[in-house]
């Protein structure tokens, strides 16, 4: 806090108030000590298929190749598969701790690096841990002032684990985050973020944050709810004050035809500097 058109010029205008005001960041791209590549590929059933086979590890690139990952990225180096979750956490003014989370494994891949390029690399499926508490980040603006790269990151809190009061509304079904709309003819609003909240009954309560401070909620059955689930959205199970971050939609084995939500708890908020969080 995705689909949706995203007007920056608005954007930055609602959100200079409301936001984390001065936790922006500026800092230049310093020369980089090897070349990048960035490749296309068409997806193809061949093509798939080998990249969902085995690969021989292989030695990563000298520059942090951590900076380069993010939610649902294939990573082959060290540990082999999609990445669940990436949390920078900024450990002071000048260095942050990136924690990358790997499906199907229990190791976590972690470095150090220059906080402003944490930010410079940081994308909306991160989760920022500063100040003490987690934030989700927002939206990422790239100016070029002055022949210099400016990465601006805009941050939110992250949702609560009980719902907040809200207005009964279907938009929460139909709006994840980051997605534009308009409350009025001359009014535009953003989706800071969306929670469904699992109840014992099995009912989902669909609720969505904007920046403005509206909230709305939308109570469907779960399967209705995992038909409008997306990465980045969040679940919390009602016999649990965990809040999970959904990763993504698959099938049961054995019954293709139902649909689950992939979801990873947060880690708690780290005690020391080092601490990745459990």
């Amino acid at each position: 806090m995705g689909t949706g058109t995203v007007k920056t010029d608005s954007i930055q205008i609602a959100m200079t108030g409301l936001l984390l005001g001065k936790r922006n960041a500026s800092y230049s791209i310093k020369g980089m000590i090897m070349g990048t590549i960035a490749r296309s590929h068409t997806l193809t059933p061949q093509l798939w298929k080998s990249l969902r086979g085995k690969h021989v590890s292989r030695q990563g690139p000298a520059t942090e190749p951590l900076l380069f990952l993010t939610q649902g990225v294939f990573h082959t180096v060290d540990i082999e598969g999609s990445v669940k979750l990436r949390i920078i956490r900024e450990l002071n003014s000048a260095e942050a701790l990136i924690a990358v989370y790997v499906e199907d494994s229990h190791e976590v891949l972690s470095a150090t690096v220059a906080v402003g390029d944490a930010r410079l690399y940081a994308t909306p499926q991160d989760i920022v841990h500063q100040d003490g508490g987690y934030y989700s980040v927002i939206l990422k603006i790239i100016s070029y002032p002055d022949a210099e790269v400016v990465a601006d990151i805009y941050l939110w809190e992250l949702p609560p684990i009980a719902a907040p009061q809200s207005v009964e509304s279907d938009l929460a079904l139909y709006l994840p985050k980051g997605s534009t709309f308009y409350v009025s003819p001359s009014e535009e609003d953003i989706v800071m973020d969306r929670t469904f909240r699992v109840s014992e009954d099995r009912q989902v309560s669909v609720n969505i944050r904007t920046v403005e401070g509206r909230s709305y909620s939308k109570t469907v059955t779960e399967a209705e709810a995992i038909r409008c689930a997306a990465p980045g959205d969040y679940y919390a199970e009602n016999s649990s004050n965990k809040l999970s971050v959904i990763y993504g939609i698959t099938t049961h084995p054995e019954s293709p035809s139902s649909p689950i939500l992939k979801h990873m708890p947060l880690p708690d908020v780290p005690r020391s500097r080092h601490e990745l969080g459990k």
